[in-house]
């Protein structure tokens, strides 16, 4: 693994992106009000809308102290690959996923997912909901809730890659998902527990 550049403007970052993309930008991301290090929560989903207007073949991986699910969620809607919470956060751990991401898989912060999953909303139509979905789409979903990719998904079910992005696809449409990680917070506000062997 090489480190290509290392700034702190926003502008450049995104110039260098187009000059000489790695395969990973990771980007620090502070709460609006405490941006004096990283970038800013708004700098950051500007940098990833306009990275995706200019159709960059970059991953983004962001690092960060903001748990709020919309802007976690925002994040992944303007073109993010990776959201982590730095707390504890170590060389090695931003390593992996920094690897995770080279082989195209989403990492999605379960920090926040157990912690939705520890207090789901007690007005969630739960059973209903539920109810309305197949079997195996149960099953997927719970692995969508622990940040598992298509390809993990379908080894862990024994069962084809295309057949789970269809079961994903019919999960979006029952639950109103625009997209994964919406998917994922949906899960987590239904009570679906990730399954234990993920």
């Amino acid at each position: 693994m090489q480190v290509s550049s290392v700034t702190r403007d926003v502008r450049l970052f995104l110039d260098s992106l187009g000059t000489d993309p790695p395969q990973v930008a990771v980007m620090d991301v502070e709460g609006d009000s405490e941006a004096a290090v990283g970038c800013s929560v708004t700098e950051g989903i500007n940098l990833l809308r306009e990275a995706r207007k200019r159709r960059l073949e970059v991953r983004m991986l962001l690092l960060s102290a903001v748990s709020a699910p919309e802007i976690i969620s925002q994040c992944f809607d303007e073109g993010a690959s990776g959201y982590l919470f730095r707390a504890g956060l170590g060389t090695t751990a931003v390593a992996s996923a920094i690897n995770s991401l080279v082989r195209g898989e989403r990492l999605f912060p379960v920090q926040l997912l157990r912690n939705d999953f520890e207090h789901p909303p007690v007005t969630s139509p739960t059973a209903s909901v539920l109810l309305a979905l197949t079997q195996r789409e149960r099953e997927v979903l719970a692995y969508v809730a622990g940040g598992a990719d298509n390809l993990k998904i379908a080894a862990h079910l024994q069962i084809a890659e295309r057949t789970v992005k269809s079961h994903v696809t019919q999960l979006y449409r029952k639950l109103g998902a625009e997209n994964r990680t919406q998917l994922a917070l949906r899960a987590c506000h239904l009570g679906v527990r990730p399954p234990p062997d993920l």
